[in-house]
């Protein structure tokens, strides 16, 4: 039963993004329509998500709170020995 449930909640879903979808078109194209000099970065600008989704998923560079912990970590580890 609740595997039916699950599947039904996610076509329901799935309708909502696509009404979500159709939207975004109707307001972008509403954008070209009536704008004077469209410009491409007002509706997607394509490098800046790519670099956070580039960034979200690199696991070389460290965030500031992995920095901030370590940080906390080695402040604590240092004060845990000063006796």
């Amino acid at each position: 039963m609740w595997e039916l449930e699950a599947i039904l909640e996610g076509l329901a879903l799935r309708e909502l993004d696509k009404q979500e979808q159709s939207a975004i078109f109707g307001f972008n194209m509403r954008y070209i329509m009536n704008a004077k000099k469209p410009q491409m970065k007002k509706i997607i600008n394509k490098q800046a998500i790519e670099s956070r989704i580039k960034k979200a998923f690199d696991r070389t560079i460290e965030t500031k709170k992995d920095k901030r912990l370590s940080k906390a970590l080695d402040a604590l580890e240092y004060f845990k020995n000063r006796r």
